[in-house]
């Protein structure tokens, strides 16, 4: 009988140890692991290692890249690259932060083609968490030549980035400008992923500002948002070139606002 208490009792006190809350400083912790403040130290925290996210108790969770920031998500934490000011700034409706995509984009590019990819758009999106100003910088620096060279960005799905305005910013490599050629032009396409997208778009009159929702054209073909075009006699760099606000707002629906905003170069050496 003693026998049989005896195990009752470690079974107890096994199962209590197993599902009770940690209290560091407190009685009463209110979470798995509680850390209340004390007289010497204030209740700080003192890690000589890193810190894993993600994991269980199979895996190991991750130690997250350099420059990442722990990031509260509203439930569980995570990982993020933090967009960077860049010394860019705009009046657009969108949040004064940045994220670059280096991408390639030939002279004459014709559209059928992505440049960007919805992927390569999310990720951006992912590291700037209330949106704002997604610089394409070309991996090389280039004279546009040809007609018409379209830049096509394709966009991920609403559901990923629902609620985070941003604008598309055209740039060259590193610190310096693309140029375009006399009586040429660069226009910025948007293609949608979803099948029956849909669009509200700013009528381009200025002085009737009406809105339209609208399918994406022939049926998520291309949609322009922007064109650049120089009639200046001269081949002349390109510092920057911006479009519409673009904001995920339902779903498989996408506003573009706020076209006549601007975003401005950092400065040029």
């Amino acid at each position: 009988m003693k026998q049989f208490i005896t195990l009752l009792i470690i079974i107890c006190l096994t199962v209590t140890y197993t599902y009770a809350q940690v209290g560091i400083g407190t009685v009463r912790p209110k979470s798995d692991l509680h850390i209340s403040g004390s007289n010497s130290d204030g209740g700080s925290i003192q890690i000589d290692g890193g810190i894993r996210l993600g994991g269980d108790e199979n895996t190991k969770g991750s130690l997250g890249n350099a420059g990442q920031f722990l990031m509260s998500t509203g439930g569980e934490a995570k990982w993020v690259s933090v967009g960077k000011f860049d010394d860019y700034f705009s009046d657009c409706a969108v949040p004064q932060r940045t994220a670059t995509i280096n991408f390639s984009l030939p002279d004459g590019s014709n559209g059928n083609d992505v440049n960007v990819t919805a992927f390569q758009v999310a990720n951006a999106l992912n590291s700037l968490p209330e949106g704002g100003i997604i610089v394409l910088k070309t991996n090389t620096t280039t004279t546009y030549s040809s007609n018409v060279t379209r830049l096509t960005v394709q966009l991920p799905s609403t559901s990923a980035v629902l609620g985070k305005p941003f604008v598309l910013a055209f740039d060259g490599a590193g610190f310096t400008n693309n140029s375009l050629a006399h009586n040429k032009s660069i226009e910025i396409l948007v293609k949608a992923t979803e099948n029956n997208s849909y669009l509200y778009e700013l009528s381009t009159v200025s002085s009737n500002r009406k809105f339209f929702i609208n399918r994406f054209p022939n049926n998520n073909n291309d949609y322009k948002i922007s064109e650049l075009e120089n009639n200046s006699g001269s081949t002349r760099r390109v510092l920057l070139f911006n479009t519409y606000t673009i904001k995920a707002i339902d779903d498989k629906t996408w506003a573009f606002t706020t076209r006549d905003c601007y975003v401005q170069n950092p400065r040029r050496g």
